[in-house]
């Protein structure tokens, strides 16, 4: 039998294409499985893909900091915490266990949704800038019923909106102070929200000219939209909230 001359030798590699068709596709179910979770704060994502993306950074690499030392990990000495997790049988704790194991041998115990949700603000300490808000010592709501003027007008801030303003206005020379407009929402439809924020940000302005708010304290007057979620009480049109802050 004649040998074929241009036949190409060597293996034959066509089972790639099956292999990487396999793992989009099961890239993609697992996408969807994210998606679907109860919980979107991405303490899901962090369990799943943190501890891997943590090990191949430092792993048999040259790690972030220059140092003499190995960066390969290896095993401690002291044993690892236990992780409590949820008894599906819902049983009582035995009397003398020190965590979800009934052996009271003083491990420590890690409550694992606690410990990841740390992990997870920690890493978005590393990438942003978060700084903790001031605290409410106490506000006080001034509720304005009285319609919006049309569009075309000058200014939206009615007679009612103007008195709560400028009644609570001179506080503002505090730095423990601060107002917060709320422009609230007639129906939860996405025309209701933008036309919402629209008037929030232009009574924001309006509001910032009328009381003569210096540009240093501009940022203690805000403007929010809302939606109205009671059902027995009579929906306000705007409403003035003035806060006293922590020092």
């Amino acid at each position: 039998m004649a040998k074929c001359k241009n036949c190409p030798s060597g293996p034959n590699n066509s089972y790639l294409i099956s292999y990487g068709d396999t793992m989009t596709a099961l890239l993609a179910f697992f996408i969807i499985l994210v998606t679907l979770a109860e919980e979107q704060t991405g303490a899901n994502l962090h369990a799943g893909t943190g501890s891997f993306m943590e090990t191949l950074d430092k792993f048999g690499l040259a790690g972030k900091v220059n140092s003499d030392l190995s960066a390969q990990a290896f095993q401690l000495q002291e044993r690892s915490p236990k992780y409590i997790v949820p008894d599906p049988e819902d049983r009582p704790p035995e009397l003398g266990a020190e965590g979800p194991d009934d052996d009271a041998d003083n491990v420590r115990i890690v409550d694992r949704t606690k410990d990841e949700y740390q992990r997870f603000l920690q890493q978005l300490r590393q990438v942003n800038n978060l700084t903790q808000d001031r605290d409410v010592k106490g506000e006080v709501t001034f509720d304005v019923l009285a319609q919006f003027p049309p569009q075309s007008a000058r200014t939206l801030i009615n007679d009612e909106l103007k008195a709560a303003l400028t009644g609570v206005g001179p506080m503002l020379r505090r730095d423990d102070y601060a107002i917060e407009i709320t422009v609230w929402t007639t129906t939860p439809s996405q025309s209701a929200w933008r036309r919402a924020l629209a008037q929030s940000r232009r009574i924001h302005r309006e509001a910032i000219t009328l009381l003569r708010v210096p540009p240093n304290q501009e940022m203690h007057i805000t403007a929010v939209a809302q939606p109205w979620i009671s059902q027995t009480v009579k929906r306000p049109t705007v409403s003035v909230t003035l806060r006293r802050l922590s020092p």
